[in-house]
């Protein structure tokens, strides 16, 4: 643990607007967070930008869990651009092939936005990585999609599946940003912005 916080004894209750199992486990890595996690049914939006598409709908997650609690809250979205192109979650088993076929031999960029509320003080803040993936692999790629995991996963794949391991070329940036959040930028949010003014010692 880094920073101030990993020095002290000082915990904090945070709420999650996640229902994903892997960024439950990526905030673990964060030892002063008590998470107390909200399911929110946020309409998420496809915008132009992979960026933007990614802070809107953290920001459409965060306020509507912002209505639940009174606790200092962070919400995430993920998505992953490649050429221009917005890709979120797959549909179906076309679009999953489709969404292979397009990150295959090529880099693209994976997004995650934060959006973090403390009373009524809003930060907004967005982390980028670049992952290159090598070529199409038929059998590799069908069998992973046969198996129904990219469904809920943005850019219709998780880096931490075992069988995705042979596609993957390099990784610039932070790699639990592209498993789902971004553990450094979410723990310097907490130093900067909580340390010293809530939580109580333990």
């Amino acid at each position: 643990m880094r920073g101030l916080i990993g020095k002290t004894l000082k915990y904090f209750d945070i709420a999650l607007a996640t229902a994903s199992p892997r960024r439950r486990e990526l905030i673990a890595k964060i030892q002063c967070v008590r998470p107390v996690f909200f399911k929110t049914d946020a309409r998420e939006v496809t915008l132009p930008s992979a960026r933007e598409t990614a802070i809107v709908n953290a920001r459409k997650k965060g306020e509507l869990a912002s209505t639940l609690t009174d606790l200092p809250l962070l919400a995430f979205d993920t998505v992953v651009g490649v050429n221009g192109e917005v890709l979120g979650k797959p549909k179906d088993r076309a679009q999953a092939v489709e969404m292979f076929e397009k990150l295959c031999g090529r880099a693209h960029e994976v997004y995650t936005a934060v959006y973090f509320r403390v009373k009524s003080k809003i930060i907004e803040k967005i982390e980028k990585t670049t992952v290159e993936f090598g070529a199409f692999d038929a059998q590799l790629v069908y069998n992973y999609v046969d198996s129904g995991a990219p469904y809920d996963k943005a850019g219709g794949y998780n880096i931490d599946d075992r069988h995705i391991k042979p596609l993957i070329k390099r990784v610039a940036g932070d790699y639990d940003n592209v498993v789902g959040l971004p553990v450094r930028l979410t723990e310097k949010l907490i130093e900067e912005n909580l340390y010293g003014e809530i939580g109580h010692r333990t």
